[in-house]
């Protein structure tokens, strides 16, 4: 209980320091640093992730692209620079979107903002949202905020 009191209080704080475009004072994540996307299956339950080693990063790596008929070859990573950051939507519908929005260290958490944008007027079938971003390296634990939107055209 003294935990999730505890994991409460970060993530209610965390959200206090927020504002329009995120938390301020973290890096924006750009979509050069996407390293995949896909709406595929692969990842059927919601996910967030920092994957900090190879042979977790080859494990994720293949279960992204297992739904692919010619899975693209490994990413090649420096861990001791950079890591991965995998969030999956779950089951949404056509059209809606997960992203990093940005990331960075913001006391002792690495900090990261998750957009999902859901359409206004979903189409009867189901997709998987599913972003990999490639981020500076850190040690300190991860901790994800969420934010949820409808689409501009709604």
């Amino acid at each position: 209980m003294r935990a999730r009191l505890s994991f409460l209080v970060c993530g209610l704080s965390l959200l206090l320091g927020c504002h329009r475009g995120g938390i301020q004072g973290l890096t924006p994540v750009l979509s050069s640093a996407r390293v995949y996307y896909d709406d595929g299956p692969a990842f059927r339950d919601s996910v967030r992730r920092v994957v900090r080693d190879l042979p977790t990063w080859k494990t994720v790596w293949t279960q992204a692209t297992s739904t692919q008929a010619s899975p693209p070859p490994l990413p090649a990573i420096d861990f001791d620079q950079e890591m991965m950051v995998v969030v999956g939507a779950g089951r949404m519908t056509p059209g809606d979107q997960i992203r990093v929005d940005s990331a960075g260290v913001r006391g002792d958490l690495f900090v990261v903002v998750v957009r999902t944008i859901m359409q206004c007027r979903p189409f009867r079938a189901d997709v998987y949202p599913l972003e990999i971003v490639r981020v500076a390296h850190s040690d300190k634990r991860a901790t994800f905020v969420e934010q949820r939107e409808r689409a501009a055209n709604c």
